[in-house]
């Protein structure tokens, strides 16, 4: 439920750089001296606090309501929950970047929510799918994701279990921070 509650904070991620761009906000960063990577790396740390403010929710209620055990690797589920939140945010802001209005922000964020939860792995486990279905899934960093999750949960690993998948999530997030900057434009 983590990475899917997730990945519904794409439409706010890249909704703020499309009202930002509206209202001139961003027009008015073009008399200052900060680059593109700097103003999306700005509004990353912003979504990246955000995101791991609900995932911490999300732990607590999953701990104390439901008995699940994160807290037997905090720092595994740490370093999880943050490689988490910097892949979805980047992937918010790409978003942002490439959309023109808030209902392309809506539609690439539905898209994106529901082929990388659903591909991933968040719905139902790869292990219960084909072999092509489950090869395919491996590539979504949300497998990923519920990978390092599962590791600390199902499996009982501690933090080097981890350290794998929030690895190839920070391999995602460099990808689409960086297309989110070059596709980024003040305009």
């Amino acid at each position: 439920m983590i990475v899917q509650f997730v990945m519904f904070g794409l439409m706010t991620s890249g909704t703020v750089l499309v009202l930002e761009r509206k209202s001139g906000a961003l027009q008015r960063l073009l008399t200052t001296p900060i680059t593109r990577a700097q103003i999306i790396g700005g509004h990353m740390l912003a979504m990246v606090s955000i995101i791991l403010l609900q995932q911490a929710l999300l732990v607590a209620v999953g701990q104390l309501a439901f008995g699940v055990d994160y807290m037997r690797e905090p720092l595994g589920t740490l370093v999880t929950m943050l490689a988490l939140a910097l892949w979805a945010s980047s992937l918010g802001l790409l978003i942002g970047a490439m959309s023109k209005g808030e209902e392309q922000v809506i539609m690439w964020s539905l898209i994106a929510m529901f082929l990388f939860s659903g591909l991933g792995g968040t719905w139902f486990p790869l292990e219960s799918t084909g072999p092509v279905f489950s090869a395919v899934g491996r590539i979504m960093p949300t497998a990923w994701a519920m990978e390092g999750f599962q590791n600390i949960v199902l499996r009982g690993l501690g933090l080097s279990s981890v350290l794998l998948p929030a690895g190839i999530l920070m391999a995602f997030t460099a990808l689409f921070f960086g297309l989110a900057v070059w596709c980024f434009r003040f305009e």
